[in-house]
């Protein structure tokens, strides 16, 4: 008896002063982080022991993923740490944004942070090059190991059922799995927003309007993107960077509040008639001008088709006249200048 729990505390001894037991911690704790998720000593730990058991068990399963995990964590740590875990807008996004805007927003991430990402990848590389060696008996540790990783596995699950929730497996906390969960689930519901845009954009609006006193007989609506209210200047910002807004005899909005995290999404609900939180995409402010009796004109530097401008197109082609600068989706004809639609708004009001 004595023997034996001497064994047992040999192997205990052995696996804590293992420098891979603390390596995989590391990756662990900069995988989960990496992800976007906030940190928890409980799931780093969990995460080791799973690593461990993986290596015990079966060594290439293991190498392949911890090779995949960090090549992944890697990439999505400058993302992760801006915009935190996938979500509907992350994802959505993702959909709208092309090739030449991705290249675009790695400039805005702080070099550090590419640093960190890099030694992330050269931490896998390092775990895919452990040599494979004939593991000792599979003891008491390994089997502790084995029921705190399964245990923590189904905590979330039991938490969201004693709270009144459903127990889902799928919603298991692990960053690791919750990571794939979250991409699967909100890209699908992503998918059906689209969907549903699309359907709706091809029905016949249902505005009813009772009169028509417009104050003037001209408006002119620009849409850009997105911007911190402090980063202007004619909205009080450090800056002086808006000289015509600053000094032109107008109405600024100072008190604003983008109607969500993503341009996408945000226009959505701010051109369209929303019900229950959900833009009505055939009702939106150029049918409500059409019925109106205005005139409207859509000039757009983006592309009339493609699957960058769904959510924009769906508005434009309900103008009277549109035309855009780019002859197709929004990667064709890269070199127009929105300064070229000024030629276009001249055409017009001349």
């Amino acid at each position: 008896m004595n023997v034996t729990t001497l064994k047992d505390t040999l192997v205990a001894r052995r696996l804590a002063l293992n420098p891979w037991t603390g390596f995989y911690f590391l990756q662990s704790l900069l995988i989960n982080l990496a992800l976007g998720y906030e940190f928890s000593l409980l799931y780093t730990v969990a995460f080791t022991c799973v690593l461990h058991l993986l290596w015990r068990a079966f060594p290439r399963v293991q190498k392949g993923v911890v090779g995949a995990y960090s090549l992944l964590a890697a990439l999505y740590y400058p993302f992760g740490q801006a915009y935190g875990a996938p979500n509907f807008n992350t994802l959505l996004a993702l959909h709208a944004t092309n090739v030449e805007e991705s290249t675009e927003i790695l400039t805005i991430f702080p070099w550090y942070n590419y640093l960190l990402a890099a030694f992330i990848f050269a931490l896998g590389i390092i775990a895919v090059r452990r040599r494979i060696v004939e593991p000792s008996r599979w003891g008491k540790m390994e089997t502790l190991g084995l029921l705190f990783s399964v245990g923590i596995f189904f905590l979330q699950p039991v938490q969201n059922l004693a709270w009144g929730g459903v127990f889902k497996v799928i919603d298991t906390g692990y960053p690791a799995f919750r990571f794939v969960k979250d991409v699967v689930v909100n890209n699908n519901e992503v998918l059906d927003e689209q969907a549903r845009m699309a359907q709706l954009a091809g029905m016949k609006d249902s505005w009813h309007v009772l009169a028509v006193k417009p104050k003037y007989h001209l408006y002119v609506v620009v849409i850009g993107e997105s911007a911190r209210r402090d980063a202007l200047g004619a909205f009080g910002g450090h800056w002086d960077n808006t000289p015509f807004a600053s000094s032109v005899n107008g109405y600024l909005f100072n008190n604003y509040v983008a109607a969500s995290g993503s341009t996408q999404k945000s226009l959505g609900l701010t051109l369209n008639r929303v019900v229950d939180g959900k833009p009505q995409f055939q009702d939106n402010f150029v049918t409500l001008a059409n019925r109106a009796g205005f005139q409207t004109w859509w000039f757009s530097n983006q592309g009339q088709i493609g699957e960058y401008d769904t959510a924009i197109a769906s508005i434009a082609k309900r103008a009277d006249e549109v035309q855009f600068l780019k002859n197709g989706d929004f990667e064709a004809n890269k070199n127009t200048q929105d300064e070229q639609l000024l030629k276009l708004t001249e055409q017009v009001l001349s």
